[in-house]
């Protein structure tokens, strides 16, 4: 008997909304691509070494500036409280960002001197205001996929992509240097919170006003997960993630945490395309769904993204060097060879990212937390051990690579577990 397609693959509705939310992400993560071998001609491996430490130091500070309550907002029954919530992202990070000032005032010079780049201090000051536009926008992007205008976010995104790729290609053409790439790069934030506050109805800036310091309380209360459970992990995340150019950068110099930021920004896109995506399609429509539903839509999803993953990374398997000296410049086939390295990480993050939020459905965030800190040791040890036994880049990066990996297909199994035996749906998310 045939199997039908249609049992193995989430529904159109789902299709419908993925593409429409990420279709903003595909315009932008192709002008990204695309002024890609524009900027590796008018700016060398060590000035985009240094801004991949700017914007790994960027991602780490604002991934938590919002304190995670912008994942209650689409999950919280009541629009007030969804409403209330959205304001205690945007308190959350107007504190982080007074905060993370406080920091680059005393410590900025010796956060530079300490990862090697010491030309970095004086545009540290970016960060701050980086974060706070940041968590401001995250909080209004998933007010409106709360509202269900995917269409917004999908503009959104590519706004603000298409603001960093011009800038930093119109900056590193009139001369700029490296200041070009990490003033186009946070013009993107901007731009970003901007078009979601221009955006926003009018009946949603009323509900927004109408909410009251006890709504905001009682939200706070019954959101404590987030920012107690939630963030922490997705800090510890964000470290796995973007801490790497750091490390790269401390024990192999800028010139090679170049090469390594742009592998990244590549093999990047297609998690940001669709995977980020579908991970907030995903929030939105299993919180709707009883267990027999989201079990089928949990196996679905995974083999979609499993597929298409195993699709999209054999030809860099197979030939990333020299198509990156072709595309990128001859200096840049080394970032080639990392795409190869980084191969299983990505593959195996673009297709449990969008199920791992799941996690949230079942309020089992301090699972998130844990795998995190399984990632944060796979992160220590790879490159711990590439700096006491002085082992060669290639040889550090491959064990960061399979070791993150492994954390990341403990997610898979951790989510298959919740979803076949774990405990029943929680009220809020039923």
């Amino acid at each position: 008997m045939p199997l039908e397609p249609s049992r193995w693959l989430p529904d159109r509705g789902f299709f419908r909304k993925l593409m429409t939310l990420s279709s903003g992400t595909i315009a932008g993560q192709a002008l990204v691509l695309l002024s890609s071998p524009l900027l590796t001609r008018l700016y060398d491996p060590q000035q985009f070494g240094v801004f991949a430490v700017f914007a790994a130091m960027a991602g780490i500070f604002a991934v938590n500036a919002s304190l995670r309550y912008e994942f209650a907002v689409p999950v919280l029954r009541e629009n007030s409280d969804a409403a209330a919530a959205v304001l205690l992202a945007m308190l959350g990070a107007t504190a982080s960002a007074l905060l993370l000032a406080v920091v680059v005032a005393v410590a900025g010079e010796r956060i530079a001197t300490g990862l090697a780049i010491p030309e970095l201090a004086a545009w540290l000051w970016l960060l701050p205001p980086a974060a706070l536009l940041w968590g401001c926008g995250s909080a209004l992007s998933y007010w409106s996929v709360r509202r269900g205008s995917y269409r917004v976010n999908g503009i959104n995104r590519t706004l603000q992509l298409g603001t960093q790729a011009g800038g930093q290609v119109a900056l590193g053409l009139a001369g700029a240097g490296m200041p070009g790439l990490l003033v186009g790069y946070i013009a993107g934030y901007v731009v970003r919170f901007g078009h979601f506050s221009s955006r926003l109805p009018a009946a949603d800036r009323a509900l927004l006003r109408a909410v009251r310091r006890a709504s905001l309380r009682q939200v706070a209360r019954q959101s404590w997960r987030y920012p107690a459970l939630a963030m922490p992990s997705s800090l510890l995340q964000a470290i796995c993630d973007l801490a790497p150019v750091l490390l790269v950068a401390m024990l192999y110099g800028p010139a090679m945490a170049g090469w390594y930021g742009l592998s990244q920004r590549i093999m990047a896109a297609p998690v940001k395309i669709l995977s980020e995506a579908a991970s907030q399609v995903f929030l939105g429509e299993a919180r709707g769904l009883d267990r027999r539903e989201l079990h089928r839509f949990f196996l679905r999803t995974l083999t979609l993204f499993g597929g298409l993953g195993l699709l999209g990374t054999l030809p860099l398997l197979l030939f990333a060097p020299p198509l990156f000296g072709l595309v990128f410049g001859p200096e840049w086939r080394e970032a080639g060879v990392i795409v190869q390295i980084l191969v299983p990480l990505y593959l195996a993050r673009f297709i449990v990212f969008p199920i791992s939020q799941l996690l949230y459905i079942f309020n089992r965030q301090d699972l998130h937390f844990v795998v995190s800190v399984l990632n944060l040791l796979a992160l220590g040890v790879s490159f711990g051990a590439g700096a006491v036994m002085q082992l060669d880049s290639r040889t550090t990066l491959i064990m960061f690579s399979l070791a993150s990996a492994a954390s990341f297909l403990l997610y898979l199994g951790i989510s298959w577990r919740l979803v076949h035996v774990g405990s029943r749906l929680p009220s809020s998310a039923a």
